[in-house]
């Protein structure tokens, strides 16, 4: 294909608002007896408007306390809903969707443009903290026109607590890139550079990467990493997508060694969807804005030329 690229249409931005009502009671008006009634009837009537008084008073108190009832239970079922996936309208955004928290709390979000039910593309800006110069790449291709039948899923980052800190494992010291179900095997402790974790995808971010990739099923997908400035050569149809990546971007094809790969994200990508290609791009140890534009651009061409 040309590789020409055009720009998409966005949904509506969804927002969730609670209203709570409260309602009220009118008083009622209690009239003396006419002054020929007897002393009798004058104490009879007496008596009665002292009880319709405190009926009343009773009412107004039992309205008063339905309505704060109601008001309460109102406010407790919005807080614990589940809160919907979030469409916008701009910059081709067709929806945010909060994937998952972090062990600190932070969302995890994926962010879909292009057209929906076309070439899954899936591109993964951080996994470890302290690497995150994949996210310039991310920030460009939230607005980069889309090519027609690419429905393009960004994640700026798959690990916010590691990036927040600047240090590359998440809140537990787990390396994510070890944690994930596929070859995975004990490696390390906490503190250690690799350390794998309990079990695998024992971390909530894992776990959410893990579900939204089983859910979508990328047809191609690529996981940022630093400082190697690489690509690691393959075979077949992923080296074939491979060898053409690094040659919109620069990078060599060079292997990648030095740690222990067990548990990796793109590996349980590949065989999770093993009709589609996922692969790691090592950037260098700083990306420049002309290196962020090429690899965006690589991301476009290799996705519109996807068959």
């Amino acid at each position: 294909m040309s590789g020409r690229l055009v720009a998409v249409t966005a949904a509506a931005v969804a927002c969730l608002v609670v209203a709570a009502c409260s309602t009220g009671s009118d008083s009622t008006a209690i009239t003396e007896a006419a002054a020929a009634t007897s002393a009798s009837d004058a104490t009879a009537t007496t008596a009665t408007t002292a009880t319709t008084a405190s009926s009343t008073t009773a009412t107004t108190a039992t309205t008063a306390t339905t309505a704060t009832t109601a008001t309460t239970a109102t406010a407790t079922t919005t807080a614990s809903t589940t809160i919907a996936p979030i469409t916008t309208v701009g910059d081709g955004i067709r929806q945010r969707r909060e994937i998952g928290r972090s062990v600190e709390g932070r969302p995890i979000e994926a962010v879909e443009r292009g057209t929906p039910g076309g070439t899954v593309v899936l591109v993964v800006g951080v996994i470890h903290g302290d690497e995150d110069a994949g996210t310039a790449i991310i920030d460009r291709l939230m607005t980069a026109p889309v090519p027609e039948g690419v429905d393009l899923w960004l994640v700026p980052s798959s690990n916010p607590d590691g990036q927040a800190n600047q240090v590359r494992t998440n809140a537990h010291q787990v390396d994510l890139n070890r944690n994930f179900p596929r070859r995975w095997a004990p490696l390390g402790q906490p503190g250690d550079w690799e350390y794998a974790g309990t079990g695998p995808a024992s971390e909530p971010e894992t776990k959410a990467m893990v579900d939204f990739i089983s859910a979508i099923r990328p047809d191609f997908g690529l996981w940022y990493h630093q400082d190697y400035n690489r690509i690691a050569p393959s075979t077949g149809r992923a080296g074939q997508v491979r060898s053409r990546y690094a040659q919109l971007t620069g990078l060599p094809v060079l292997p990648i060694t030095g740690g222990t790969y067990t548990g990796t994200a793109a590996s349980w990508q590949q065989a999770t969807v093993p009709t589609g290609v996922a692969f790691i791009v090592e950037l260098g140890t700083t990306l420049a804005p002309a290196q962020a534009d090429a690899h965006a651009r690589a991301v476009l061409t290799i996705a519109d030329d996807w068959e």
